[in-house]
């Protein structure tokens, strides 16, 4: 993430090939818990790419000025995860179970190609005409079926396809969906990391959309770093959430003791936010802040995902 303009929130910064990585040493959040946060939300972003060479511990530790051990057990966490793999004599590298097949076709290149096997098999225009009009009037609407576990992900989830989309999305958790227990009409709905365990499983009539999040330093681009002397609350009900945001801007260098941090599944937690300059928040979050012009919504689904979503349920 490059920041151009001046006043906005820039750092030095690591460049890997695809995103740019910071580190401070003066924040609350460990150096290890900053470096697996920040590539973990790389990979889950797409800024890191499968297969992408990440820099050497000798080499993050002295950018840094930290121990290169902090940088290895860092490593080995994200190994664990099977986020990053190590290769002998190479180095660490995004692991390959993190690739995502690319779009075939635009939809007018899809449409074109129906069209023409229509023809060739001897259907008229007419013919063809008369199933997309019949199609277009049935009525129905395919269900939408998230896969889900943790309840605080799920909410934010539902709450952006739900708006974005204009329909109710149903929610099961993995280990109901590894089960058979959900509807197998539906379109069924995941985050990217959960198709390793979930393509087995699937028949092949059975419609899955695999959605990547977006990259938080990619939403800060063009955001104005507020004055000192101002608060800035993070609230969500999802406590990953509250943490990534949390160490992304200390490590953008907001003052620990200039951040409110709530929970909304804690009672109470609306105590102090009316100090607060700005909110960062995720969509099910907002909610509780109707017209409050200090809210600042982070949306955790790609729109690129968001259209392969309006392609499955077309």
């Amino acid at each position: 993430c490059k920041f151009s303009k001046p006043g906005l929130i820039s750092d030095p910064a690591f460049s890997f090939a695809t995103m740019k990585f910071w580190i401070t040493k003066n924040a609350e959040v460990s150096v290890r818990a900053q470096i697996v946060t920040q590539i973990r939300l790389g990979v889950a972003s797409r800024d890191l790419s499968a297969g992408e060479k990440l820099p050497s511990t000798r080499e993050l530790a002295r950018r840094f000025g930290i121990h290169a051990n902090t940088v290895s057990a860092a490593y080995r966490e994200l190994a664990l995860e099977s986020l990053v793999e190590f290769r002998k004599g190479s180095g660490v590298f995004v692991a390959e179970n993190a690739s995502r097949e690319s779009r075939p076709k635009s939809i007018n290149s899809l449409f074109t190609d129906f069209l023409g096997l229509a023809l060739a098999s001897g259907f008229s225009r007419t013919e063809i005409e008369s199933e997309i009009d019949l199609w277009r009037h049935s009525g129905t609407r395919k269900k939408l079926v998230l896969v889900e576990s943790d309840l605080g992900l799920r909410s934010i989830i539902e709450e952006e396809i739900g708006s974005l989309l204009d329909r109710q999305v149903g929610s099961i958790s993995l280990d109901e969906f590894l089960s058979g227990d959900y509807d197998k009409g539906a379109v069924l709905v995941a985050l990217f990391d959960e198709k390793e365990k979930m393509r087995p499983v699937l028949s092949p009539d059975q419609k899955a959309v695999f959605i990547d999040v977006n990259s938080v330093p990619h939403a800060l681009i063009g955001s104005e770093r507020p004055d000192k002397t101002k608060l800035i609350a993070v609230v969500s009900g999802w406590k990953q959430f509250v943490g990534f945001a949390r160490i992304y801007l200390l490590a953008a260098k907001i003052d620990p003791e200039a951040l409110i941090v709530r929970s909304t599944s804690e009672k109470g937690w609306q105590a102090g936010l009316e100090s607060a300059a700005v909110i960062i928040c995720d969509s099910f979050a907002a909610k509780h802040f109707p017209k409050d012009r200090r809210v600042r919504i982070f949306r955790l689904i790609k729109e690129s995902s968001i259209e392969d979503l309006k392609h499955a349920l077309a």
